[in-house]
């Protein structure tokens, strides 16, 4: 069964999949070690470890579909990866689908949010058409061989247009093919439910764990309410920045020798020293 058929099956099931994000190859591998069905590369993420600048369009559709290669070659759990907006339009989409596809991702996650942003507010969130969305959902699936592969819609219309537009929005990409919704910045318990009632019989739902002060923090808050994922972007990359900041102010502080370097079973090194 490949990896993609896996994480379809395993999404229909009741209990939800809690899905840690990762940024490279070894944040991956330490991630299915620890027992984790499921891996993401955010953009964020992988902006912040490869380029160490924030996550507004740097990193190129080859330079992410490389450092993608690299971390499913060492994995074999399913591998969620955020396309952005798809690199461009549907050809581009069409392009990036074929190109993680032969990378062995399972899933691809595209948002509705404009490609080229403002050069003055290069963090903002201004969406694309509602059809134009469609339009590149459309040409994501068509370009797939691996009907299996999933297509996982993001909207951001919640932010700047509203529930009742995101909602308007999260039906349309369902409607397009996408094979799950995650619609951001739902911060509040009662518009989860919402989307729930309205979708939730229809596509599996993922809901993004990310702000300490929303109102859903539990992953087992969030399979009470009838979503299938629960995504943790941000858990490795937040844990590794913490430890460097902490490692290296106590070397400056002191400097002298504490740790003898990467263990090597944490690399699996044992499978080359047989």
């Amino acid at each position: 069964m490949s990896l993609a058929r896996k994480l379809r099956t395993r999404m229909q099931q009741r209990e939800i999949i809690v899905v840690p994000g990762i940024y490279d190859a070894l944040s991956a591998y330490r991630t299915e070690a620890a027992g984790f069905e499921a891996v993401f590369a955010s953009g964020s993420s992988l902006a912040a470890t490869h380029l160490a600048r924030p996550d507004i369009g740097l990193l190129s559709l080859t330079e992410t579909s490389e450092i993608v290669g690299r971390i499913t070659e060492r994995i074999s759990i399913p591998l969620l990866v955020d396309v952005d907006q798809g690199f461009g339009n549907d050809y581009t989409v069409a392009r990036t689908v074929r190109l993680f596809e032969r990378a062995g991702v399972a899933a691809l996650q595209m948002e509705d949010q404009l490609e080229v942003k403002a050069a003055d507010a290069p963090l903002s969130r201004p969406l694309v058409g509602t059809e134009t969305m469609v339009g590149k959902i459309k040409a994501a699936r068509d370009a797939l061989v691996d009907q299996d592969i999933i297509i996982s819609a993001r909207s951001d219309a919640m932010s700047s247009e509203g529930f009742g537009a995101a909602m308007d929005r999260a039906h349309a990409y369902a409607e397009a093919g996408a094979d799950m919704i995650f619609v951001e910045s739902l911060t509040r318990r009662e518009q989860m439910e919402e989307l729930v009632r309205q979708l939730g019989g229809h596509v599996p739902l993922l809901h993004n764990l990310l702000r300490c002060d929303d109102e859903v923090t539990d992953a087992t808050i969030v399979e009470e309410i009838g979503y299938s994922v629960a995504l943790f972007p941000a858990v490795t990359l937040s844990a590794v920045g913490q430890a460097l900041d902490d490692s290296l102010g106590a070397l400056k502080a002191k400097p002298r020798l504490n740790e003898s370097g990467l263990k090597a079973d944490r690399i699996g090194a044992a499978e080359y020293l047989k």
